[in-house]
């Protein structure tokens, strides 16, 4: 749902997201063609090519999140606007941002005994060795802008309705 004057600019951070998200991506399409490649012409996979796949899709989820929220991007379907009015979305689209907060909210305090866990016993990704602290890093990373696009998605809505 867009404001009534069309879509917002998206801020630096919504930017800033957008872009770790999609260099993760192509970063992942890279390492898979590579390997794909590397396998088949000269039997030589990319080594690490499952830890890097798995690490770059973390960051793409974790960090593509963020900007679809803050720049309103997610899929709507208008079924009930023409009957609850403006007002009915706005507040309908609120409790979706106030719901999306509590599942973010629900991820980060169930990630929370993982990630000690990972700290204290010094676990390592099984190819690259890197540490899985840091993943869990780039979780809550992710998770806090997540809740920050939705907590500016809710202001968003009651600024309109105070206009």
């Amino acid at each position: 749902m867009n404001t009534p004057s069309g879509p917002r600019p998206p801020s630096r951070l919504a930017t800033l997201f957008l872009w770790i998200a999609s260099g993760a991506l192509v970063l992942m399409m890279l390492v898979v063609t590579g390997d794909v490649v590397l396998r088949a012409v000269f039997n030589m996979p990319v080594r690490g090519a499952y830890d890097a796949v798995s690490i770059l899709l973390l960051v793409m989820v974790a960090f593509g999140f963020a900007p679809v929220l803050a720049n309103r991007g997610e899929i709507v379907i208008d079924l009930l606007d023409a009957v609850i009015g403006h007002r009915g979305v706005r507040l309908l689209a609120s409790v979706a941002a106030l719901l999306t907060m509590a599942v973010m909210l629900f991820f980060a305090w169930s990630a929370v005994e993982p990630a000690r866990n990972a700290w204290r016993y010094g676990d390592r990704s099984l190819e690259l060795g890197i540490p899985q602290w840091a993943m869990w890093a780039v979780l809550a990373v992710g998770v806090l802008g997540i809740l920050w696009a939705a907590f500016v998605q809710i202001l968003s809505y009651w600024r309109e309705a105070s206009r």
